[in-house]
């Protein structure tokens, strides 16, 4: 077994296929020497699905993610109440429910992975080394929850937890950042819920603080930047300081640089600095703003293929903006092209209707929240 751990610790530091697929056969034959009722048969399963659970993520074979859950499930079983390993099992077990939850959307693999977590929880109470990684679980799986049926007592447990977790995670602990990151994201769509102006504060608070330690060059940085800038969009909207747009377009600038051509994100990033910039040009009237709205559609759009999920929503955007254009420079051009744009992507709506009596469409802007940084 000491040489499959050796290879999966080689994998998380180099990510080498060819290491974790070592590591994934070794595991296997291990387990054959591991056979029910061998004392080390549970912690075999538990690093063999763990392997597994590793490989799905980089593949996305989904017979790895099944065989992974039914070996957590029989190392669960060999792990009964009492033993000391055994919220290291349900937790482990939850998060690949979720992970098929996500995948397939059975509502049962949500259920599961929550009721395993809540046994966690208590299998780690105030003390315990694992106490905040178990809050943390179960608050996201309860917000996976809310997020599907809302229910706002599934929200206000998950700021329960986060807060909890945070108390747990103090400065200079390697999981703070993420912590705060977690609980500011809870805060925010309750504000979007109940308007509670403090709860927008607050997230505010919390992000500005992640980003602290989410300094250049971090990995987690680009998903700090956007979160502050949603969040200081938010306020601008309820209170209309000016120097909260102008952050929030300086941080969707430069998490659009670490979203270079190729990135996941960067269809996400330019939408969103997209938004703020038209934000501003309703506000000053500025022509380069707006100019740089179209340009950063235009490119978000050549990103999201017919057949995209947003492909519709970026068709609306181009089309609002250059309608908008039209509206100041009287540019046939841009007219049409919003025309040919805006039916695109409202195919139901019959040409009959075009012009609109108003071209003040609503941006279906895109943004979005990492939530699990």
């Amino acid at each position: 077994m000491s040489l499959a751990n050796a290879l999966f610790t080689h994998f998380e530091q180099f990510g080498k296929m060819e290491d974790l697929e070592g590591a994934i056969s070794s595991h296997r034959e291990t387990l054959t020497l591991h056979p029910p009722g061998h004392p080390n048969r549970s912690s075999s399963l538990n690093n063999f699905a763990n392997a597994l659970s590793a490989r799905f993520e980089q593949l996305g074979k989904m017979e790895d993610l099944e065989e992974a859950i039914s070996s957590h499930r029989e190392a669960l079983t060999l792990r009964p109440c009492g033993h000391p390993d055994r919220s290291d099992s349900l937790m482990n077990l939850a998060n690949d429910l979720f992970t098929r939850f996500e995948q397939l959307g059975r509502m049962e693999d949500m259920e599961d992975g929550i009721s395993l977590h809540r046994e966690a929880l208590v299998l780690c109470p105030c003390g315990h080394p694992d106490r905040s990684d178990a809050l943390m679980n179960l608050a996201n799986d309860l917000f996976t929850r809310f997020e599907q049926l809302g229910k706002m007592d599934d929200l206000e447990d998950v700021i329960s937890f986060h807060r909890e977790a945070l108390t747990l995670c103090p400065p200079g602990h390697p999981n703070r950042s993420r912590s705060l990151n977690n609980l500011a994201t809870a805060l925010s769509t309750r504000f979007k819920h109940l308007g509670r102006m403090e709860d927008l504060e607050d997230a505010i608070s919390s992000y500005r603080e992640a980003l602290t330690l989410h300094p250049p060059g971090h990995p987690n940085r680009s998903g700090s930047l956007i979160n502050i800038a949603i969040a200081l969009s938010a306020r601008f909207e309820q209170l209309g300081r000016m120097e909260d747009l102008e952050n929030a377009i300086s941080s969707h600038c430069e998490a659009l640089t670490l979203c270079p051509p190729g990135h996941q994100i960067r269809s996400t990033s330019l939408d969103n600095l997209a938004t703020a910039l038209s934000t501003r040009f309703k506000q000053l009237g500025r022509m380069e703003d707006l100019e740089d709205v179209i340009s950063f559609h235009r490119e978000a759009l050549n990103l999201r293929l017919p057949g995209h999920s947003k492909c519709s929503s970026s068709l609306n955007n181009l089309a609002t903006a250059l309608c908008t254009c039209f509206e100041q420079v009287g540019r046939m051009e841009d007219l049409e092209i919003g025309r040919c744009n805006l039916i695109a992507s409202q195919s139901t709506q019959s040409p009959s209707f075009w012009p609109p009596k108003s071209f003040q469409f609503a941006h279906e802007s895109c943004q979005c929240s990492f939530y699990l940084l």
